[in-house]
């Protein structure tokens, strides 16, 4: 039995050590920090590592910790991956953008 407990703990802390690397990327630095994407749709955020980055739109990938693979831009949310709704952005402009039904299970 305690080496059951052994084994678990030994292996839960191998998946917490190995998660602290999760980005392979270092904080932006200086001048690098304030570098803005052009023809961003949908708006845009800072990433996880400091640096600006477009957000995604209707039917577009989202999520992942600190939403690495895509944050949504206004009027959506991620949902199951994929960001649902309509964008305020494109409205803004005369635009209606919005993503197809869509049922998560």
């Amino acid at each position: 039995m305690n080496s059951l407990v052994f084994l678990l703990s030994a292996l839960s802390f191998a998946v917490l050590a190995s998660s602290r690397g999760f980005y392979q990327c270092q904080p932006c630095r200086g001048e690098e920090c304030n570098v803005r994407p052009e023809g961003c749709k949908y708006g845009m955020d800072k990433g996880p590592c400091g640096i600006w980055r477009c957000n995604s739109g209707p039917g577009q990938r989202c999520g992942g910790r600190d939403n690495h693979l895509g944050k949504c831009g206004n009027g959506t949310t991620c949902n199951c991956g994929i960001c649902r709704g309509c964008s305020t952005d494109m409205y803004e402009i005369g635009i209606i953008e919005c993503s197809k039904g869509f049922i998560c299970y």
